[in-house]
């Protein structure tokens, strides 16, 4: 009897140690494109996705790299200026990406107005965005924050 318990014993051990060394192999939770009119996030922007704009890309706070007293935040179409931390310049619903200065909105367009400026997007990553402000032409260069 003792010999049949050892041996059963030895039997359940070693299934339970194979049952531990099995693999379970997880298939990865599918990814949903984002939806239109949706802040995109670094991840989002990461992956290749028709999805993934020029206006989803532009959507977080930004500051600038040669000046870091200056940022700026894109939240949907709201466009804000930060100056010292302190001094906010704010334009609602005054932000928009176009394809061109005078153009009609195109949500992947390099373009974009806030209120009557206009600027070129010349690139745009998940960590930096570098733009031409078309009337003085000059360029700024943003990292996100």
């Amino acid at each position: 009897m003792k010999k049949h318990c050892y041996q059963f014993f030895l039997l359940l051990s070693c299934c339970f140690l194979f049952a531990c060394q099995t693999d379970v192999k997880s298939t990865p939770a599918p990814t949903a494109a984002p939806k239109p009119g949706s802040v995109a996030t670094p991840s989002d922007i990461s992956r290749p996705d028709a999805m993934v704009n020029n206006f989803q890309r532009m959507q977080g706070e930004w500051r600038q790299a040669d000046d870091p007293e200056k940022e700026i935040q894109v939240f949907g179409r709201k466009f804000v200026e930060i100056v010292n931390r302190k001094d906010r310049s704010e334009v609602a619903n005054g932000f928009k990406v176009v394809k061109d200065c005078e153009g009609a909105v195109d949500v992947d367009g390099i373009f974009f107005m806030v209120g009557n400026r206009c600027f070129k997007i010349l690139n745009i990553s998940i960590e930096e965005m570098e733009v031409e402000e078309m009337e003085q032409q000059r360029v700024v260069k943003y990292l996100r924050i």
